[in-house]
């Protein structure tokens, strides 16, 4: 089953940041184990835990949901 692009997109913007998954949890106050299991396409993000990603990441949430232009 292919992951979901969300997933995809999280991992690139968080390999393109130069962090690692422990890095950005740290970051964005989340566990390692809940970024793992997004990144793997495991777990659907609330709309809370992508807004504290992007902020973390420094990118929009357009980005990361792939609404952005």
């Amino acid at each position: 089953m292919p992951r979901p692009l969300i997933s995809l997109r999280l991992r690139n913007a968080r390999i393109s940041a130069g962090l690692t998954v422990r890095q950005l949890a740290a970051e964005a106050g989340l566990s390692a184990v809940t970024i793992s299991r997004i990144e793997r396409g495991h777990s659907t993000p609330t709309v809370s835990t992508l807004q504290a990603l992007s902020e973390a990441l420094g990118v929009s949430l357009a980005s990361l949901t792939g609404d952005a232009p």
